[in-house]
């Protein structure tokens, strides 16, 4: 089985297309993890600049916050379709909102395996804060109700929502795993989404927990005879990133965190995948 290591558009915004895609390249990841514009030449000029340095990608969906559900689910059936019609390796999605009701949700999901049914594109559904997969209590109660349901692993976000690092909820945390496709490998803690550093050792605790839980998820792939498992290394900007007082200097460097990240598990994992 194989790692693709995914590298985030997220944080680099201000970076052109050609720029980011190069460097990305040149760093050895295998694609990226990108949302589109909604069709239009911006769109295409995107998924060609792509081909030319022959990165796969996983299409993000983020953008649907309507409040108003039938609204919110039009918008997002909008974006899914936007993103499998580009052919990506999968789409992670930011699905639903926690404030929606359970059967709300619930139609979210079902609509987006629909389309996953139709069109052959797997969709994963993002642990997220202000989803509808908030909280791992809540995440488990969607997996009961919905075994057909495949996640990207976020666990930094039921952390904080829990304030803990979810010793008190293995049995949810493990469904999780058993349902992750995609991880999304930025290290949190009980009392924010993001530590200020993963190689300080202030946070070894924090990065031995996370690291265990994306250990399990690949040793879950391989039991799957997966060809493949997908990881980002996802530390993030400001506000994820925290500026020293009065600056705009950031606490920590976003690529070569998330370089450090994807070596540590690299290391972790050549013995059992060999050429990774």
């Amino acid at each position: 089985m194989e790692i693709k290591f995914i590298y985030p558009r997220w944080g680099s915004g201000d970076v052109n297309w050609t720029e980011f895609f190069k460097k990305v390249k040149e760093a050895g990841y295998d694609g990226v993890e990108i949302d589109l514009p909604l069709r239009g030449i911006e769109k295409y000029d995107v998924l060609n600049r792509l081909k030319d340095y022959e990165l796969e990608f996983v299409g993000q969906h983020w953008e649907t916050k309507d409040v108003k559900f039938s609204d919110h689910k039009e918008n997002f059936k909008r974006h899914l379709y936007n993103l499998v019609e580009a052919e990506p390796l999968f789409v992670n999605s930011h699905t639903g909102m926690d404030f929606f009701s359970f059967s709300q949700n619930g139609e979210l999901l079902l609509l987006a395996e629909e389309i996953e049914d139709e069109t052959g594109v797997r969709i994963t559904h993002e642990t997220h804060r202000s989803r509808f997969c908030f909280a791992a209590h809540i995440g488990a109660l969607f997996l009961k109700e919905f075994p057909f349901l495949k996640l990207t692993a976020d666990f930094s976000h039921w952390c904080c929502v829990a304030e803990s690092l979810l010793e008190n909820q293995k049995v949810s945390v493990e469904k999780a795993i058993d349902h992750s496709f995609h991880i999304h490998a930025r290290v949190g803690s009980s009392q924010s989404p993001q530590i200020i550093d993963p190689r300080d050792e202030l946070y070894k605790e924090e990065f031995t927990v996370f690291m265990g839980w994306w250990n399990k998820i690949i040793d879950k792939a391989l039991s799957r005879k997966d060809d493949y498992i997908t990881i980002t290394p996802e530390y993030g900007p400001f506000p994820y990133t925290l500026y020293a007082p009065n600056t705009t200097q950031a606490l920590g460097n976003q690529w070569e965190i998330n370089e450090f990240i994807r070596k540590e598990i690299m290391l972790k994992r050549k013995q059992v995948l060999g050429s990774v």
